[in-house]
C-alpha cells in the first residue's frame, strides 16, 4: 500500500511540474488498470514497488519520459499477471504515445549523450534457442531498434 501510495505522489508531482499532466495520466491509467485487473481476479491485492515508475530522457528536449515496469508489480493471486516465460510487461511513454514491450530485464544506457533502452528478452527473438538476446532501442522521432 505505502508503495501504491508513492506512484501516486511520484505521478501527482511530475503531472503538474514537469509532464503538464498528460504523460501522469498515461502512467496512472497504466497502474489503475493492473489493480483493477488484480482486484478483480479473486479479490487480488495489488502493490507496487518504488520502482514502477522511472524517468528517463530519451528524446534529449531536457524533460522525462516514464517507463513503467511490470515487474514491479505484484498481485496476492497471481505470480503471472503481467507476464510470462516471454518477459514481463514494459511501458515506455513518449509524448502522449505509449510503447510496449516484453522483457526479462532492462537498463537505460547513456552512450555518447543518446539514451538507450537495453531489453533482455526472450532468445527466440534472436532466432535461437540458446543464450541471451537484448534488443536496443534509442529515439528518433519514434523507437528505433537493433537486434
Amino acid at each position: 500500500m505505502r508503495a501504491l501510495f508513492f506512484v501516486n505522489i511520484v505521478l501527482l508531482c511530475f503531472s503538474s511540474t514537469v509532464m503538464g499532466g498528460e504523460h501522469a495520466t498515461i502512467a496512472a491509467e497504466i497502474v489503475e488498470k493492473a489493480k483493477s485487473e488484480c482486484e478483480s481476479f479473486e479479490g487480488g491485492r495489488f502493490d507496487a514497488t518504488e520502482r514502477a515508475i522511472t524517468f528517463h530522457d530519451f528524446t534529449g528536449d531536457g524533460r522525462p519520459e516514464e517507463i513503467v515496469d511490470a515487474s514491479q508489480f505484484s498481485c496476492s493471486t497471481s505470480v503471472s499477471m503481467w507476464g510470462g516465460s516471454g518477459g514481463t510487461l514494459l511501458w515506455v511513454l513518449v509524448d502522449g504515445k505509449k510503447y510496449e514491450y516484453l522483457a526479462h530485464k532492462w537498463r537505460v544506457v547513456d552512450v555518447d549523450g543518446q539514451k538507450v533502452l537495453l531489453l533482455a528478452v526472450h532468445s527466440s527473438e534472436c532466432a535461437d534457442t540458446i543464450g541471451p538476446c537484448y534488443r536496443a532501442l534509442v529515439w528518433s522521432n519514434g523507437f528505433r531498434t537493433t537486434r
